[in-house]
Order: C-alpha cells, then sequence, then structure tokens
C-alpha cells in the first residue's frame, strides 16, 4: 500500500514537473514569435527606407548640391580609346 502511494506521489510530482516545464517552453516559443515578428517589420522598415534613399532623384540631387557634380551635355562627351598592347 505504501509502495502505491510513493507511486502515485512520484507520478503527481513527475506530472507537475512535464506541464511546469511544457508550459515553459511555450512562453519561450511565444517569445521567440514575438521577436521574429518584431525583426520583420524592422526588416521591412529597413527595406522601405532603403528604396527611399536610392532614388535616382535624391541621389541626383545631393550629387548636384553636395559634391558639386552635374550631368554633362551629349556634345561634351569625350570618348577615349586607348590600345592596351605593349609594344615590343
Amino acid at each position: 500500500m505504501s509502495t502505491m502511494f510513493i507511486f502515485l506521489i512520484g507520478m503527481m510530482v513527475f506530472y507537475v514537473w512535464i506541464f511546469n516545464y511544457t508550459n515553459q517552453l511555450y512562453k519561450e516559443i511565444d517569445a521567440l514569435k514575438r521577436e521574429e515578428a518584431n525583426l520583420i517589420t524592422q526588416n521591412r522598415i529597413s527595406l522601405v527606407e532603403l528604396d527611399r534613399l536610392s532614388r535616382a532623384d535624391r541621389i541626383k540631387q545631393i550629387a548636384n548640391t553636395q559634391l558639386d557634380m552635374w550631368t554633362p551635355q551629349p556634345e561634351t562627351l569625350n570618348v577615349i580609346i586607348t590600345s592596351s598592347r605593349k609594344n615590343s
């Protein structure tokens, strides 16, 4: 009879331990899913920001105002062709 009682107590302790461990794992999974959602959102925000910063009109405006660069007229463009062969 006492063996049966100790076995039942042991099984109850085991059940409570498994239940607690499972709850802990669910909490960790939930936290990781929230973190994943936050990272996905941050990634989307970063992609939108990258698209905004790499727009051609923005780059041209920065080149004109900050770097004093300008687009040459087609008539002023010179093409120089050099020979890559060495004279022996």
